[in-house]
């Protein structure tokens, strides 16, 4: 039990921890951005109009952009999620190109692991770190199945094509590259989760 408290408490200071980077790093590229308009209005001071037009002009559609609705995130919202899955009656009720997840069984406590059906009992997924085709069973390993209505912007045709385009890739990374990115890439392009 005190494995799973530590990577609890791992998740939760790389989220922290993540969340300070990109605080600092948007602090710095905001001094850098205005460091260098007074040295380009400091030197040459047409061009420094120009800038300043053009940095007004972006400030307004990023004021813009953000009075829209809200950009995906790669932490959904909890309670969306689970109003969003469904309870499979039986195995029967899968359709290619489905969204999957699985928790339980004999996988980490609370961590869910994402696949795309292909039909016939198997499933595209990331496991071990690779990109490969197991079967339903050997995904599942004991757990919960679920479909996840994720968005899907490309044909059930695509959608498998996509995930077959990336058979053997070996570039897992929890944060950035996981098997809900791989399966959410697949359907929609993007991945992100779009507020699911």
């Amino acid at each position: 039990m005190e494995f799973f408290k530590n990577v609890k408490w791992f998740l939760e200071e790389m989220h922290e921890a993540n969340k300070e980077l990109v605080s600092g790093v948007k602090e710095v590229g905001k001094e850098f951005r205005t460091d260098m308009k007074d040295l380009i209005k400091e030197h040459n001071p047409t061009m420094g109009k120009v800038v300043e037009g053009a940095d007004r002009l972006a400030q307004t559609v990023g004021n813009v952009v953000k009075s829209g609705p809200k950009p995906p995130t790669t932490f959904p919202d909890m309670a969306k999620v689970l109003r969003d899955m469904k309870e499979l009656r039986s195995e029967s009720d899968l359709e290619y190109a489905d969204h999957l997840s699985v928790t339980g069984g004999i996988r980490i406590p609370g961590y869910s692991h994402h696949a795309i059906y292909l039909g016939d009992n198997q499933v595209i997924h990331y496991q071990d770190g690779e990109v490969r085709v197991d079967s339903l069973e050997s995904f599942r390993r004991g757990g919960e199945l679920r479909v996840i209505n994720s968005v899907r912007t490309h044909s059930k045709e695509s959608v498998i094509t996509r995930a077959y385009s990336r058979i053997g890739e070996a570039n897992y990374n929890l944060i950035f590259n996981n098997c809900e990115h791989f399966v959410n890439w697949c359907r929609s392009g993007s991945r992100t989760t779009h507020g699911i």
